[in-house]
């Protein structure tokens, strides 16, 4: 069985500062190789979190989500990681469900596991609803593949996927691009049911 200590828990973070404290503490409650990417933010973050038993990375400028996982995989291959599980800072992604990945990378250690937000939770906005909906369509069109919740950035991503595949944006498609050419590779994509949360109204901040 593949062993939780070559896989690497990673948030990527801009201007998070309310929540990443407590979604770090959650995530070190599961793992313990856990790293922050703070992609730019306006006020370094890394102060918030020095107190913690992770790893903080930063990027001098905002470079997009996607650029943030790149750097999370370079840095997980560099520490001897075969697995990246990736989850937001904005607290919509509960730690408490880190134990359902680890599952499903040892029951299918090659495939892209993706979280299937539950859309019966409190304040889902619609436009995450169509968005799912939409995304979910186009997926199936270009790759014959189907996946509940193509959306949804709680991934777990087979680190070797990093060295065989090109991709061409670095910000918020990037998710997409790599469910896409993973999928034209031959890599299975699977849905891993998963808590989500969302702050009501003005309380939301997404990028």
């Amino acid at each position: 069985m593949l062993s939780q200590a070559h896989i690497l828990v990673a948030i990527p973070v801009f201007n998070h500062r309310a929540t990443l404290r407590d979604v770090v503490e959650r995530c070190l409650q599961h793992h313990d190789q856990v790293l922050v990417v703070d992609d730019g933010s306006d006020c370094a973050v890394a102060s918030l979190v020095d107190d913690l038993p992770v790893t903080v990375l930063r990027h001098e400028h905002n470079c997009g989500k996607g650029a943030a996982i790149l750097t999370a995989a370079e840095y997980g291959k560099e520490q001897g990681m075969s697995h990246l599980i990736i989850l937001d800072a904005d607290g919509q992604h509960f730690p408490e469900d880190l134990p359902q990945f680890f599952a499903a990378i040892a029951e299918q250690p090659l495939a892209i596991h993706v979280g299937l937000r539950d859309f019966s939770a409190k304040d889902v906005p619609g436009s995450s609803r169509f968005g799912r909906q939409f995304s979910n369509f186009w997926l199936k069109v270009q790759t014959g593949q189907r996946l509940g919740d193509v959306q949804s950035g709680y991934r777990a991503y087979p680190l070797a996927l990093f060295d065989h595949l090109s991709f061409t944006d670095c910000r918020y498609s990037f998710e997409v691009e790599v469910l896409v050419k993973a999928s034209w590779a031959g890599v299975p994509l699977h849905d891993v049911t998963i808590q989500v949360y969302y702050a009501p109204g003005k309380a939301r901040v997404s990028h």
